[in-house]
C-alpha cells in the first residue's frame, strides 16, 4: 500500500537554538508545527494501514538533534520499559538517521519509541552490522513521552534528543553542521504485535525491512 503519490524524500531540518528560559527537562517542548512535519504514508502490503502518524527533526547546534513524532492512538501497545527491549513488537515510531552519508563505514543510528519511553538504540552500517549505543559503552537517548488531544482525537507523543556528544563519538568527528547540509534518513510507524500489525514508511522501502539505506531519504538541514 505504497501511496507514491504522496511520497516526499525531501525533509528540511530546521536549525533552532536552545531557550534557556526552560528547564533543563523542559526546553525540548516545542509547539507541534504540522507545516514543518514529515508523515508516514507507505504502508507494507504485510500488514494493515497504520494510524495517522507524524513528526520533526530540528538541528539544535547547543545540543543536537531533537526528534518528535506522533501517533493518533488511545491504547497503544506498550508492554516494555527498558533500553532495547523488543519495542517493534509494541506501537512504535522509528528514525534512522545518517549524519554523515559522505562517511558510509560509519553508517546511522537508529532510535526506536514505544509508549512508555522505552527504546532500542543501535549504530551501524545495516542490520547485522551494529552495535547498541550502551554495548559501546555510550548513554542511551532518554526518550519522553505525553498523550494529548488534537479537536477531541487521542494521540501520543515520543521525543528524543540526539545528543552531539553522543554522535561525535559514533562518528569519530566534531559535530559542527551549517545550513545546507545534506543528511540521509527514514521514519518509521510499526506494530508488530499490535491488534493490527501495521509496518508504514516517510519514504517507501523495498521489503519487508526498515534497515535498508538505500531507501533513505534526504534530510538537508536548513
Amino acid at each position: 500500500m505504497v501511496n507514491s503519490s504522496m511520497v516526499e524524500s525531501v525533509y528540511k531540518v530546521s536549525t533552532r537554538h536552545f531557550n534557556k528560559a526552560l528547564s533543563e527537562d523542559m526546553w525540548w517542548e516545542i509547539p507541534l508545527e504540522l507545516d514543518s512535519s514529515f508523515q508516514i504514508t507507505n504502508w507494507r502490503d504485510e500488514g494493515e494501514v497504520g494510524p495517522d502518524t507524524f513528526g520533526q527533526l530540528f538541528y539544535y547546534p547547543e545540543r543536537g538533534f531533537l526528534l518528535t513524532m506522533w501517533c493518533q492512538e488511545n491504547h497503544p501497545r506498550a508492554l516494555y520499559h527498558n533500553p532495547n527491549d523488543p519495542v517493534h513488537t509494541d506501537s512504535c515510531m522509528e528514525c534512522f538517521l545518517n549524519i554523515f552519508p559522505d562517511r558510509p563505514e560509519y553508517g546511522y543510528i537508529s532510535v526506536e519509541m514505544n509508549a512508555n519511553g522505552a527504546s532500542h538504540c543501535s549504530f551501524g552500517t545495516g542490520r547485522y552490522t551494529r552495535q547498541f549505543i550502551l554495548q559501546r559503552g555510550l548513554p542511551h537517548p532518554e526518550v519522553y513521552t505525553e498523550k494529548f488531544q488534537i479537536n477531541g482525537v487521542d494521540y501520543w507523543r515520543a521525543s528524543t534528543v540526539i545528543e552531539n556528544s553522543l554522535l561525535s563519538e559514533l562518528y569519530q568527528r566534531p559535530i559542527s553542521i551549517a545550513a545546507g547540509h545534506m543528511m540521509k534518513g527514514n521514519f518509521y510507524k510499526c506494530g508488530d504485535y499490535t491488534r493490527q500489525p501495521h509496518w508504514g514508511s516517510w519514504v517507501p522501502v523495498r521489503k519487508l525491512d526498515f534497515h535498508d539505506p538505500e531507501c533513505f531519504g534526504d534530510l538537508i538541514v536548513t
